[in-house]
């Protein structure tokens, strides 16, 4: 009976510190998978509406300046060389009337101030005394097949002169001067007028142009002061680019990164696993105006998303998401044309899961290790 006794205080004190073991293997898995898991319970997918993110684009002065190049090269540092050749004959660039300088607009703030969350459109502009007619585009690139919209506003000072406008025509042509959109817009008593329309699947790649007038008669036409009458158009521009497909590699695996530019060229596409950081260089004539898409997978990068351009933080106006869904995050780049570096900097690169995953597997073995171990003396 005591050897009994014995054996059944050896098995309890053999079972309590596997107990303590397992305890304690525990705790460590748990603290490992806080460790990773907290920054994506803390991280903000969405656009923080209390940031001041705007963007003034004077309609009607807007002009895209002409590069001479019409070959849009494309190349990642993961040994993937893509080019793609714009239609046109040229390679179109939007320049706009915002920029009081030919510099690129950069915040003096270092990579340590980075900030996020980029609204997903550009702020709408309200006609006044120093625009009376206004047109805008939602954003500055699109893609074959999108569909596109475009705001305005006519100043209450010449909706008055005007007798109230009820219409605007609206003409967008393409590069080769062809109709691709002739419609009408509503306007509003407020004076703002809205419309929306879809780009050919084969559309053409390259600058289009978007021409509003006011529909009036020529009774109210021939009444008005010749300044006036010069403000009854109002002309804007975008751009329309094919996307392409880029790869970049990290913990092993190939990421698709989808780009779409005006720039002549898009090369050195590389991802920095230690630094959260995925950065591209872009090419263009100097005088014109760039503008870039890139759509980043957030299994690759995601979390507060900051864009750098030449090593300091891109101006938020410059900046847009046009869209963010549970896979991905599409952001627009505006800049002036030069070479410049471009990085966009995460909170999260989730391949870091990959060591993560291997701490807590090996965590895990030792586990099993020592219960089985614990079992067989037990038996014993």
């Amino acid at each position: 009976m005591m050897r009994s006794l014995g054996r059944l205080s050896i098995i309890n004190a053999l079972q309590n510190r596997s107990g303590r073991i397992i305890l304690i293997l525990g705790v460590f898995a748990g603290l490992v998978g806080i460790m990773h898991f907290a920054p994506y319970a803390s991280a903000d997918y969405g656009v923080d509406s209390s940031s001041d993110l705007s963007t003034k684009i004077k309609v009607g002065k807007s002009n895209i300046g002409e590069n001479s190049s019409s070959d849009m090269t494309m190349s990642g540092q993961s040994g993937m060389n893509m080019s793609g050749k714009l239609d046109s004959s040229t390679n179109a660039s939007v320049t706009t009337s915002q920029d009081k300088s030919n510099e690129n607009s950069h915040a003096s703030t270092s990579e340590s101030g980075m900030h996020g969350h980029y609204n997903n459109v550009y702020e709408k502009i309200s006609a006044s005394s120093d625009e009376e007619f206004t047109v805008q585009a939602q954003r500055h690139l699109y893609k074959p097949g999108d569909s596109v919209t475009l705001d305005g506003s006519i100043w209450s000072n010449l909706m008055a002169s005007l007798g109230n406008v009820n219409t605007v025509s609206i003409q967008v042509k393409d590069n080769g001067g062809n109709v691709v959109y002739d419609g009408k817009g509503q306007v509003g008593a407020n004076g703002e007028y809205s419309a929306q329309f879809q780009l050919p699947s084969d559309a053409k790649k390259g600058a289009y142009d978007v021409d509003v007038t006011a529909d009036v008669s020529a009774d109210v036409l021939n009444s008005l002061a010749l300044k006036t009458k010069g403000t009854l158009e109002s002309s804007t521009k975008l751009v329309v680019v094919s996307p392409n497909s880029m790869s970049v590699q990290a913990e092993g695996r190939d990421f698709d990164v989808q780009v779409a530019s005006n720039s002549t060229s898009v090369t050195n596409l590389n991802f920095d696993e230690q630094n959260k950081k995925l950065s591209f260089t872009v090419q263009g004539d100097a005088g014109t105006k760039g503008v870039t898409e890139i759509t980043v997978p957030k299994s690759l990068l995601n979390g507060d998303l900051t864009v750098m351009i030449d090593g300091q933080v891109m101006a938020q106006s410059d900046v847009v998401e046009t869209a963010d869904t549970d896979t991905e995050t599409t952001l627009e780049l505006n800049y002036h044309h030069s070479t410049h570096q471009i990085d966009i900097v995460g909170t999260n690169a989730v391949p870091e899961f990959g060591t993560m995953a291997s701490v807590s597997l090996v965590v895990s073995i030792l586990a099993l290790v020592v219960i089985s171990s614990q079992i067989k003396r037990i038996r014993i």
